[in-house]
């Protein structure tokens, strides 16, 4: 269930947010909502991005799940909710068609697993690693790796030094 403080927010959305908003917690892509509401992807992503915005930038994921549930609570008062009911898991997949390559819409899910606030105090204020692009996450593995391996080398020839001053 939503806080007081995203229910005050969810309620203070304009039409067009809330279209954007109810539309991707049904599980569709910002281009299919674009198609949909006839305007381009990059408003779809403006209005979300104003949604997230006012929740301190927070997922999109964490803002459409948020959406969903306050949508739920409110249908409890009498109205039925506008949200499609969610999709079952089928038990056995079907077969991939050949020469097609599938689409993982939920792929940004894994955005949630993200806690902004443990062990990214390093970070600058106001970047968190979920807004890093796939080449700056690259970047900073190969980074970490590349400091991992010169301390291990600081550290093999301080050993080796030791040793040397031990032995003579």
């Amino acid at each position: 269930m939503p806080n007081q403080t995203s229910a005050y927010t969810f309620e203070r959305l304009t039409t067009k947010q809330n279209e954007a908003l109810s539309l991707a917690s049904e599980g569709f892509t910002s281009k299919e909502i674009a198609r949909k509401l006839d305007i381009s992807h990059h408003s779809v992503d403006k209005r979300i991005d104003n949604v997230r915005f006012a929740f301190n930038g927070a997922s999109r994921v964490q803002i459409i799940r948020e959406y969903r549930d306050w949508v739920r609570c409110q249908s409890t008062t009498g109205g039925a909710s506008p949200l499609a009911p969610l999709p079952t898991i089928q038990s056995k997949p079907e077969a991939q068609p050949e020469g097609q390559t599938l689409v993982f819409r939920d792929s940004l899910a894994f955005d949630e697993y993200v806690k902004p606030n443990l062990g990214a105090e390093w970070l600058r204020p106001g970047i968190k690693p979920i807004d890093l692009g796939p080449g700056k996450k690259l970047l900073l593995v190969i980074g970490g790796a590349f400091i991992l391996a010169a301390a291990f080398l600081l550290v093999v020839a301080a050993a080796e030094a030791l040793i040397g001053l031990l032995a003579s």
